[in-house]
C-alpha cells in the first residue's frame, strides 16, 4: 500500500469517527433537553396532589 493511500484512508476513518461523535453529541443534547422539559412538567404539576408529608396519608385497601 502506498503512502497516498494509507493517508487518505486514516483520512476518512478520522472523518467518520468526528461524524459519529457529532451525532452522539447532538442526541445527548436533545436527551438532555427533553428532560429538563419533563422535570419541567413534574415540578409544574398540582402539588396540592401529593401532601408534604406524604407517608401514611393514603392506603389503598382492597381484597
Amino acid at each position: 500500500m502506498d503512502v497516498a493511500a494509507f493517508s487518505m484512508d486514516m483520512s476518512m476513518a478520522k472523518l467518520q469517527q468526528n461524524v459519529g461523535l457529532s451525532i452522539a453529541k447532538k442526541a445527548m443534547n436533545q436527551e438532555e433537553q427533553q428532560a429538563a422539559g419533563l422535570l419541567d412538567m413534574v415540578s409544574r404539576s398540582n402539588p396540592g396532589q401529593i401532601p408534604h408529608s406524604g407517608v401514611g396519608q393514603n392506603i389503598d385497601t382492597r381484597a
